[in-house]
């Protein structure tokens, strides 16, 4: 096609208007040149000029939307797309304007590199080569000459400066030819100069005969297709489809056995990392914590992903622009479990946003909303691609499905379909999208269905235009390629270990403080349980009475361990989908389990100093202790069978599915703790060694070497126990064995979280 005209979907039509005049009125008057039937579109909605050479659309009665933003006058470029929207229903007419006569040229920027000593830096403001986005730090690299060849060093930066797809730790001798990514801009060196080239908007997705496999079952089999810059493509299929086989492959996060994706030419998956910063990813369970506000969860979610010199206003604007871009801004104050499922799926995708992803992709993000938020999530979604996203989800509603590009339809891993939704229904035989469902997924002949309607599908005019003439407009692969394969690739983090221990401490700590009641009741234990001790025991039980600071002793180890074991047991498998999420985003799993340590470590202090400071109310204690004060010593005794319990409860946690799971094996490690603590069985041989495994055995030891057990008077003739004896080297090895113990349950959490 070689005139200026207007693809125009209206409805299930198609058709295009040839733009020959100066002037074309677009509505529902027959005397317009664009005639539309709809019902929201004015009598003159709106029209068509040439001034100066270009084609502007400007908005008369009716609105007009261009990119996804709303418009009065403004200038086309070859494949804008024009939006007529229906306020009340949510319906739109799409018109893309094509001019072949001048097509869009992506802008490239020219930087020259001249030698001679003068370092270039490179960064988002005040820097010699400006590099507008989220991801890039305010001094993200520097370019140096030296040595008759240029430098680059990375800065130390969040996300990372890229190299042909091999991440650049310290300097790297730039080759010319050679491709620098950061963010979504690619800089090519010619060996005097750098071209930048800003992807946003321009990200395509290219696969090809993807396959992926497990024994004894095909999950996607041989699916080939293109998606280009600013496509909204929905994944639909029965139940066992392979929709998410199919997305999951797409974004990278589970990879195809077979085939290739390629990002504007280069291979996703050998260079991944490079492209993970760009990749958005909405899983079908909730991902922002439900006792913070929106505005304080998207705060810390921004801290995490964002780079680490990223100002306090500018995290404030950003919000700003990603909960606008959601229609979310006047519930950016609200607490998240306060609002409809709707807009909680609203903020998730806000969340997402925060980084400026190019690439969105979104699991059932309609599951379980009323037809209303289903329709109007829909139209968010399709005005977040006509802002410059590729935007890839998966749905079974079809309600709204024609506001989607096209449509990718599955059967039992077969692609049977690609292509405009209006399409389908003609090229399916049906009249609504519902009834596809039952023309393809008979359940006794569901793989003769797949390879009958795959047959089809293939020798239609849709697979010739939309599956085998795509990928000849694709890019060929650059640099990724050839280069990165043959180089170790580093891991991808987007903040250090330390800062994002910092920001989750921060996080989990306010997540603690807003759930008040859990908190208060947490708290309330300790004194209840020192209350309730002091009830059952005499005062003078830890200087007096050898039994009854027997059975002190062992319920204060236990005591201890039941505080870090309740605490923790389900802190890990509650933010299940929280941190799956944040771990494709670039989250440590070493810093996520430190953040948990710290503040439960801290409230396991604050439990131990309320049940130390009853029992000193109501007890006599040792006239002295062994290296400390006797209460000193009792209360660190305590705190580290909490810490032990903490981290064995993490561990649990790390291993459980859900919280309910994790609940039901909490007997399993506290029942133990009661059998193995020396003290109601008599220990030895395989029970001994096994008694060391559990922490209220040491935290029984310590306890009574701390109150000289074996000194205390006792109605029966009892034996000196030298595991109690009243010395340095008991009290500090019973110390070390407790660490030990939470250094080892911690390093099973570590380990589980790793997988």
């Amino acid at each position: 096609m070689d005139e200026i005209c207007f693809e125009i979907q209206d409805g299930t039509q198609s058709r295009v208007v040839a733009l020959n005049g100066e002037r074309l009125t677009i509505g529902r008057a027959p005397t317009s040149g664009v005639v539309l039937a709809q019902s929201w579109i004015a009598e003159t909605h709106a029209r068509l000029e040439s001034i100066a050479g270009a084609h502007h659309v400007i908005a008369v009665d009716g609105d007009v939307l261009v990119g996804g933003v709303k418009v009065a006058d403004a200038v086309l470029h070859d494949g804008d797309i024009v939006r007529l929207p229906d306020r009340t229903t949510k319906g739109l007419v799409t018109l893309v304007y094509r001019n072949p006569l001048a097509p869009r040229i992506a802008p490239v920027h020219h930087f020259a590199t001249p030698p001679g000593g003068k370092l270039l830096t490179i960064g988002r403001a005040d820097a010699d080569i400006v590099l507008d986005q989220p991801l890039v730090a305010r001094r993200h690299a520097e370019l140096a000459w030296g040595d008759s060849h240029h430098v680059l060093r990375d800065l130390g930066s969040t996300n990372g400066t890229w190299v042909n797809g091999v991440r650049v730790h310290g300097s790297r001798v730039l080759a010319p030819g050679d491709v620098v990514q950061i963010g979504t801009f690619r800089l090519t060196y010619d060996g005097d100069s750098l071209d930048s080239f800003d992807q946003r908007g321009a990200i395509r997705i290219d696969a090809r005969d993807l396959r992926r496999e497990v024994p004894g079952k095909v999950l996607l089999d041989s699916t080939t297709l293109s998606i280009e810059p600013c496509e909204f493509v929905a994944i639909v299929g029965a139940s066992g489809a392979g929709k998410s086989t199919l997305m999951m492959a797409l974004c990278g996060f589970q990879r195809a056995t077979g085939g290739q994706i390629t990002i504007n030419g280069d291979d996703l998956y050998a260079g991944y990392d490079a492209y993970r910063s760009i990749v958005g990813y909405v899983p079908q369970d909730d991902i922002l914590h439900r006792t913070l506000s929106v505005s304080r969860a998207l705060h810390h979610a921004a801290r995490l992903r964002l780079p680490a010199d990223t100002a306090e206003p500018e995290i404030a604007a950003r919000i700003d622009n990603v909960l606008a871009a959601v229609d979310m801004i006047e519930h950016r104050d609200k607490r998240i479990d306060q609002l409809s499922g709707g807009q909680r799926k609203r903020v998730s995708i806000a969340c997402e946003l925060l980084g400026d992803p190019q690439l969105l992709f979104l699991d059932e993000p309609t599951s379980g909303l009323d037809p209303g938020l289903e329709r109007k999530l829909m139209f968010t979604l399709r005005r977040l691609a006509d802002a410059g996203r590729t935007v890839v989800l998966i749905t079974h509603a079809t309600q709204n499905i024609r506001v989607c590009d096209h449509i990718v339809y599955l059967v039992d891993g077969k692609m049977i379909y690609f292509g405009p939704p209006a399409q389908a229904l003609e090229f399916f035989g049906v009249e609504d999208f519902a009834d596809i469902y039952a023309a393809t997924d008979e359940p006794e002949k569901i793989e003769e269905n797949a390879d009958t309607w795959q047959a089809k599908y293939r020798e239609s005019l849709q697979h010739q235009k939309y599956v085998v003439e795509r990928p000849a407009r694709a890019p060929a692969a650059p640099s990724v390629e050839q280069h990165a394969e043959k180089e170790r690739r580093a891991k991808s983090a987007t903040q250090s270990p330390w800062r994002q221990i910092q920001i989750l401490c921060r996080r989990y700590a306010e997540l603690m403080l807003a759930d008040r009641k859990n908190l208060a009741l947490l708290l309330l234990q300790a004194p209840i349980i020192g209350a309730l001790l002091l009830a059952v025991t005499h005062k003078t039980a830890f200087v007096a009475d050898r039994i009854e600071a027997k059975k002190l002793v062992f319920m204060l180890a236990l005591t201890g361990v039941w505080f870090g074991v309740i605490n923790s047991a389900r802190e890990i498998c509650k933010e299940a989908a929280v941190l799956r999420r944040e771990r494709l985003a670039g989250l440590s799993p070493g810093a996520y389990l430190a953040s948990k340590l710290v503040v439960l470590t801290l409230l396991v202090l604050v439990q131990s100093a309320l049940l130390a400071g009853v029992l000193a109310l109501g007890l006599a204690m040792p006239a002295h202790g062994i290296v400390l004060p006797a209460l000193v010593e009792l209360y660190v005794t305590i705190v580290l069978c909490g810490i032990a319990g903490v981290a064995l409860g993490l561990a649990l946690s790390a291993i459980a599915t859900t919280p309910d799971k994790a609940m039901s094996l909490i007997p399993l490690v506290l029942v133990p703790q009661v059998l193995f603590a020396g003290l109601m069985f008599q220990l030895s041989g395989v029970t001994k060694a096994i008694s060391w495994l559990v922490a209220s055995r040491p935290g029984v030891d310590a306890l009574s070497a701390i109150v000289s057990i074996n000194d205390l008077p006792s109605l029966l003739p009892l034996p000196f126990e030298p595991e109690h004896a009243h010395t340095p080297a008991i009290l500090l090895g019973t110390w070390g064995t407790l660490a030990a113990q939470s250094l080892v349950f911690s390093g099973l959490a570590w380990l589980k979280l790793r997988k």
